[in-house]
């Protein structure tokens, strides 16, 4: 399979803190605009806001050293946000109430019923070197497309990907529980990335 090749993309590293969010934010929405998409600029901004703040929760407090990676690529039509965080515990989607809308009693979940909503394809998969996860989404500008080519969400700066043997009980326990995993063949191997080391922000755009 080829991978979609994404000619822009930017990596940021952030302390896990409550600042990181809104620094986030003003960088997707900076970087969507420089890039031409307005169209997704909304969008982009409030799921990377959900995503970090997922990641900081998870992994906030654990470590006086812990970081989250965000990592935004792109083209001319579509948008692809990674987060990754220290915290291999899968993402829980919550189930839904009667009105079709989470149970706003319940803690956490909610963003990622906001982020399947606005978000033409998303999931997560397991990382090493450092260990961890990452969770992904992409925005599209067109109608999904069905192709091969169409179904890759390359990394190139994020942690090692955990290989599919060893994700295959993992996997299997997600779909008994109803937590989201990725599409086979939807993620390539991605290439070793720096280990996150710094609270502050860091970019890297290209």
């Amino acid at each position: 399979m080829t991978p979609h090749l994404w000619p822009l993309r930017s990596y940021l590293e952030l302390g896990a803190l409550p600042t990181a969010v809104p620094c986030a934010r003003l960088h997707a929405r900076q970087l969507v605009w420089e890039w031409g998409l307005n169209g997704l600029a909304a969008n982009t901004e409030l799921l990377v806001s959900e995503l970090v703040t997922n990641a900081v929760k998870t992994t906030a407090g654990k470590n006086d050293e812990a970081a989250i990676c965000l990592q935004i690529s792109g083209d001319n039509t579509r948008v692809l946000i990674e987060v990754w965080d220290a915290d291999p515990q899968p993402p829980v989607l919550k189930d839904l109430g009667e009105d079709g809308t989470p149970d706003p009693q319940e803690e956490g979940g909610r963003g990622l019923c906001l982020i399947a909503a606005l978000s033409t394809r998303w999931a997560w998969y397991l990382t090493e070197q450092p260990t961890g996860k990452v969770v992904w989404c992409e925005l599209s500008a067109e109608p999904p497309e069905l192709s091969e080519s169409a179904r890759s969400a390359p990394q190139a700066l994020l942690p090692r990907r955990v290989p599919r043997e060893q994700q295959k009980t993992a996997d299997r326990g997600d779909a008994r529980s109803g937590h989201l995993a990725p599409t086979p063949g939807s993620s390539p191997r991605p290439e070793p990335c720096r280990t996150p080391q710094r609270r502050g922000c860091t970019a890297l755009t290209s």
